[in-house]
């Protein structure tokens, strides 16, 4: 049976739009489930540049991977920052975080893999990473971890097997104020 050109058409166009859907589709960060109840605390007040910045590990912990730390997972270093513009909310935002992982936030995070995170090949160059602080490797150093990003490229983590480090960074677009 021979189909016309216009059905063959037709299903291709099909199949290209279901396609392109899903993946110019947003990531989202996965669901907090009942079990982690995780409730994002508000960031700090802006210093006089309009930056907040956040150390607090737990908060950026929270922030960055939508769940709360376990007692097996301690972290190391954790900063984020969200430039605010006043009566509108966050403009831009950057976290950065560097934790030992208990072995089921290592699963969950590489394996379950809640972000659509692909392994980044070992030659490929470094994405530039804006501003880090101090304490995150350079960049000589993070090209010997096995590298991992989100579609995007901007969601990084890098895996130190050996000393069983993670160190993580992102950043994006802004976000609306809360309504009062």
């Amino acid at each position: 049976m021979k189909l016309k050109t216009g059905v063959i058409v037709g299903i291709v166009a099909g199949l290209l739009a279901v396609v392109g859907f899903w993946a110019g589709r947003p990531s989202r960060p996965p669901a907090a489930s009942a079990a982690t109840g995780v409730t994002l605390p508000p960031p700090p007040p802006p210093n006089a540049d309009g930056i907040s910045l956040e150390r607090d590990h737990t908060a950026v912990f929270q922030r960055a991977f939508w769940r709360r730390p376990t007692p097996a997972d301690r972290i190391l270093h954790a900063e984020r920052r969200d430039w605010q513009v006043a009566g509108t909310g966050v403009e831009k935002w950057q976290w950065f975080i560097a934790v030992q992982p208990g072995p089921a936030f290592r699963d969950w995070l590489l394996k379950d893999n809640p972000f659509d995170l692909v392994p980044v090949p070992a030659d490929a160059p470094l994405a530039p990473l804006s501003a880090p602080p101090n304490w995150f490797p350079p960049a000589a150093e993070l090209m010997g971890f096995t590298r991992y990003r989100n579609r995007e490229g901007r969601y990084q983590v890098f895996h130190d097997a050996a000393q069983n480090r993670l160190f993580a960074t992102d950043e994006g677009g802004g976000f609306a104020a809360a309504r009062k």
